[in-house]
């Protein structure tokens, strides 16, 4: 049995007519307009399954009198007298159909029966009498996409912002699942709508396309343009929430990192301290099993003996737990790393200023390390005050600066120690057992 295709039919008056049309009715309905086959082809992929448009499309198609759109739910082909909408039992479709319905049902003859409770109902659908049918058509139907997207995200918010409160309160491992799905739910949504966003956008940069989409009026584009222009405004506005939404999520992620790593240090130093009383209270043990053998020794009579070894003992455990806790505090005060990475990141930060205070004189090492702190604003240790002079001294003078000449690293050879050429010439080379050349030419061997 042939594949059936539903499609409404509506005219340019307003007038609907559903229709169930096999493959061939279907082309022959549209055969004079003379698509070509890759549209047919789209069009005729009407399965309940592909129902909603993966990749969402405005095709105008100039040669043919007609645009293709396909997006969301909404697949149609428009005219300039009338609108094929396909599969209009889905319920989404339904909806675009209903708000064609409220579009067209306004007639002159209605006007005075108004009030002023429907005056801007009245005032957008008497607009609608003066715009022309295709106008109307992808207005309504880029009207529908844009309202489901804002629907799902009323939808989702008060539900984001409820387990959001949920997480931050009891951080738990299924509060973080939920919290992962929602966010690659979001992610999904935001690439729809993108996807939409860039159809409109390729068709706002495209004069052409913009001239194509206007059936009646053949030549105008100012009423598409402001049409296109208005939708994707509204589409970036969402966009926006929906950044703002996983904004929100991965700051509650990264607060609940650091609230379970805070807790994982915590048990970790826990776990530190009762090893440290293990290890402390097995010295302990250990003496203890060594004075409970039953072996006699010169201890057993003296009165004192009892007292002076537990007095020792605790003495000795005492200070070994204080010498791991001191330990402990020390490693926790230490922040050198992360102060050489703050001295390291401002130094190459005043280029300028090295420049004119370090680069451009000969200084040594005592006034370079106050030259540095001043620039930097740090207090720096000889340690790295030694690593920064080393970094910056190519010559291996102990000078820094361009002021002389380059002095030259010699390396040592077996008749001398390691020297250094100073005031040489443009450059000299020092390989293997060659001894130094002093006043070398330009290149020296």
């Amino acid at each position: 049995m042939a594949e059936m295709i539903r499609v409404l039919e509506l005219h340019r008056n307003g007038e609907m007519e559903e229709k169930c049309w096999s493959r061939d009715q279907f082309l022959a309905a549209i055969s004079e307009n003379h698509l070509p086959f890759r549209d047919l082809r789209m069009l005729l992929r009407s399965s309940p399954a592909l129902s909603k448009a993966r990749h969402p499309a405005i095709m105008p198609r100039p040669s043919s009198q007609c645009f293709i759109l396909e997006m969301e739910n909404i697949k149609l082909l428009c005219f300039s007298e009338k609108c094929l909408i396909i599969n209009p039992e889905d319920r989404a479709t339904q909806n675009f159909i209903k708000g064609l319905k409220e579009q067209f049902k306004f007639t002159k003859s209605e006007l005075s029966k108004t009030t002023e409770e429907s005056t801007m109902k009245v005032l957008h659908q008497k607009t609608v009498q003066y715009q022309d049918f295709e106008q109307v058509i992808l207005e309504t139907a880029l009207e529908n996409v844009v309202q489901k997207f804002r629907r799902h995200l009323q939808i989702i918010k008060p539900a984001l912002e409820m387990l959001l409160q949920q997480v931050e309160a009891n951080p738990e491992t299924n509060g973080l699942r939920r919290l992962l799905a929602v966010k690659k739910s979001l992610a999904e949504f935001e690439q729809n709508v993108e996807l939409v966003s860039k159809v409109i956008r390729n068709l706002l940069s495209d004069d052409e396309d913009m001239t194509s989409l206007s059936l009646t009026n053949l030549g105008e584009k100012e009423d598409i343009e402001l049409l296109l222009s208005s939708v994707s405004a509204d589409l970036d506005e969402i966009e926006t929430e929906i950044k703002i939404f996983i904004d929100m999520i991965e700051d509650t992620d990264q607060f609940i990192s650091a609230h379970l790593d805070a807790v994982r240090n915590e048990i970790i130093k826990m776990s530190l301290f009762i090893e440290i009383g293990g290890l402390t209270m097995g010295m302990g043990a250990v003496v203890s099993g060594i004075f409970g053998m039953n072996l006699t020794n010169a201890l057993e009579t003296n009165p004192y003996a009892f007292s002076l070894v537990c007095l020792g003992l605790f003495i000795t455990m005492l200070a070994l737990f204080a010498g791991f806790a001191t330990k402990y505090h020390q490693l926790k005060a230490d922040t050198s790393s992360a102060q050489s990475f703050t001295l390291l990141k401002n130094f190459f930060s005043y280029v300028d200023d090295l420049e004119d205070n370090v680069f451009n004189k000969d200084i040594e090492k005592v006034e370079f390390k106050d030259t540095v702190e001043k620039i930097t604003g740090l207090k720096i240790s000889d340690k790295e005050s030694e690593y920064l002079f080393k970094m910056v001294d190519v010559n291996r003078n102990r000078i820094v600066g361009t002021g002389r000449r380059p002095s030259f690293f010699c390396g040592p050879n077996e008749y001398s120690s390691p020297m250094v050429k100073l005031g040489g010439s443009r450059l000299s080379i020092f390989h293997g057992n060659y001894a130094v050349i002093p006043f070398g030419s330009k290149v020296s061997v």
